[in-house]
């Protein structure tokens, strides 16, 4: 009897599992006047030059950060994004240091009726790299810009995960002095995207 019962259980369960994975992909899209928001955490590569020709040592560490975006076309995403990242001061230096950039990005969408949508990415934005003595603190503003790529993978209709790499320039300045910094990026996200409007897959 417990026999029969397992096997008519396998029976009705995976059936039922395998229809609700059907059911992901002919869901999972990006939909034309749809928001979404995201969570990102990453490691970066980066070295620096100055405008009097010092060079610093390459870093590499993680950093974190988070969009909010808005599908002008199932193609088109507009975006706005934040990232902050801790690095890593010179060598004997007592100094802890963190840049904060914040602006705006376009995505292209390659298939957005797919359930996994591959993409480019441009950006550009504000920077600004602090570094803290207690109590001294040493800000410097500037500029960045960015591109890349990635894929969207929706897990199901609203959420997915989004790995992505960019290249990365950023420009500060602090007095007299001009700070280069040259920075690869590799990242994955976790979005949720919600509301829009669009032809649902059959």
């Amino acid at each position: 009897m417990q026999t029969f019962g397992k096997n008519a259980a396998a029976r009705l369960i995976l059936p039922a599992l395998f229809f609700v994975v059907m059911l992901i992909p002919a869901q999972a899209q990006v939909l034309a006047h749809s928001g979404e928001v995201a969570g990102t955490i990453g490691y970066n590569h980066s070295s620096f030059t100055n405008n009097i020709g010092s060079t610093f040592n390459p870093t590499s560490n993680h950093f974190y950060g988070g969009s909010g975006g808005y599908n002008v076309t199932p193609h088109i995403t507009a975006l706005v994004e934040y990232k902050y990242d801790p690095l890593i001061p010179p060598s004997g230096s007592l100094f802890t240091v963190h840049s904060q950039l914040s602006g705006a990005a376009a995505r292209y969408n390659f298939t957005p009726s797919k359930k996994v949508v591959p993409y480019a990415i441009l950006g550009s934005g504000y920077s600004r790299l602090n570094a803290t003595d207690s109590p001294l603190v040493q800000i410097a503003d500037g500029y960045y810009v960015n591109f890349g790529g990635g894929v969207s993978y929706y897990v199901c209709k609203h959420w997915g995960i989004r790995p992505e790499i960019r290249y990365e320039r950023q420009h500060v300045t602090y007095f007299s002095e001009i700070l280069t910094a040259n920075v690869v990026d590799v990242s994955g996200s976790v979005f949720y995207q919600f509301g829009g409007t669009g032809k649902k897959k059959k």
